[in-house]
């Protein structure tokens, strides 16, 4: 029988080699060509727009304080909880004063005791000031100087008793307390917080290089993690004037917003989102941010041309820029455009 000759050794494998090569070719023609990526086109449009600064923050209330003894000891009593009512001037809470009773015992004693030596040191010499001797001097002075030091010791006495109770500077709402009496507490330990709801505020931490564009009176949109599909409002009304480091090594300002609605429920410490307006026009020629170049052109469309057109670009937002000066509502630019001096596509449709 006959073999074909393409199935001969030597040809057959020619014949393969050429069959490799169709398939690499055919392979790079349909996949191996670069696809030109489409160009996209937005339009020119009049809007709003408005500059903002942005940052993370806390909803508190007009004053927090921290309330804590100056002293250890034994909590004796503690008359709030958590979302209990409080008035300035009511009393929190209480250490047990049973050892502070003994120690102003003590010290009453004392002072009594002091009295009687410096009275008789000084009646020893109270007709004789004039030929009063050097040791007389000593003892009547160091008798008078452990008088005073005692009359000390019982006023620190009577003061640890009044630090033994904690009274509210402010009225607020308690929003942490320790209810369990019996406990031994310290200088560090918390043992109330309350917070005066009188007014409502967000505070906000600003990056030290937006702190400049930053006033009172501005306005400010905020929304809190709790309720994302609420936006509030308030305005600027305080800037502490104190920069501190975050966890991340950043300088920021704290920036006090007062809201607009004061009838909003406060749970102190809720996080949340603000954008302080620091500018803002109203119907106004806009880009998107993706269309300006750096040297503040565009690239304009006109049919299936495009050009390079310069503008005077104005305030911008998150996402869009003014156009003053170099363009028309309606017109078309390029987003994306290749960097200045760069060629510009030819793939125009």
């Amino acid at each position: 029988m006959r073999i074909p000759d393409i199935l001969k050794p030597g040809k057959k494998k020619i014949f393969i080699l050429g069959l490799l090569i169709i398939a690499a070719i055919t392979g790079f023609y349909f996949f191996g060509q670069k696809k030109e990526t489409p160009l996209q086109f937005a339009n020119v449009k009049k809007q709003d727009i408005k500059a903002t600064v942005s940052s993370s923050g806390t909803l508190t209330g007009k004053n927090t304080v921290n309330l804590k003894f100056k002293s250890s000891g034994k909590l004796s009593y503690s008359n709030v909880k958590a979302g209990d009512k409080v008035y300035a001037g009511q009393v929190i809470a209480g250490l047990d004063t049973q050892d502070l009773a003994i120690a102003l015992q003590q010290a009453q004693n004392t002072l009594r005791d002091k009295q009687a030596i410096a009275q008789k040191a000084e009646d020893d010499v109270k007709d004789h000031s004039s030929d009063e001797s050097f040791a007389q001097k000593v003892t009547r002075t160091t008798a008078q100087a452990a008088r005073d030091s005692a009359f000390d010791a019982v006023k620190a006495a009577q003061r640890a008793f009044q630090d033994a109770v904690i009274i509210s500077p402010i009225n607020g709402i308690v929003t942490q307390a320790i209810e369990v009496s019996g406990q031994i507490v310290s200088q560090s330990d918390l043992i109330a917080q309350v917070v005066d709801t009188s007014a409502i505020f967000f505070d906000a931490d600003i990056d030290e290089a937006d702190y400049g564009s930053i006033a009172l009176g501005m306005k400010a949109d905020l929304t809190l993690d709790a309720y994302p599909d609420k936006t509030l409002t308030g305005i600027v009304d305080r800037i502490i004037p104190q920069t501190k480091t975050t966890t991340q090594g950043a300088n920021v300002v704290t920036v006090r917003i007062k809201l607009n609605d004061q009838n909003l429920s406060l749970v102190n410490g809720l996080t949340g989102q603000v954008s302080i307006i620091t500018k803002e026009e109203g119907s106004v020629l806009t880009i998107s941010q993706e269309a300006l170049r750096d040297d503040n052109s565009v690239v304009l469309k006109k049919g299936n041309t495009l050009s390079v057109q310069k503008v005077t670009p104005g305030i911008s937002s998150d996402t869009d820029v003014e156009i003053k000066d170099g363009l028309s509502e309606g017109e078309t630019v390029l987003l994306n455009p290749p960097a200045p001096g760069a060629k510009l596509p030819t793939n125009v449709k």
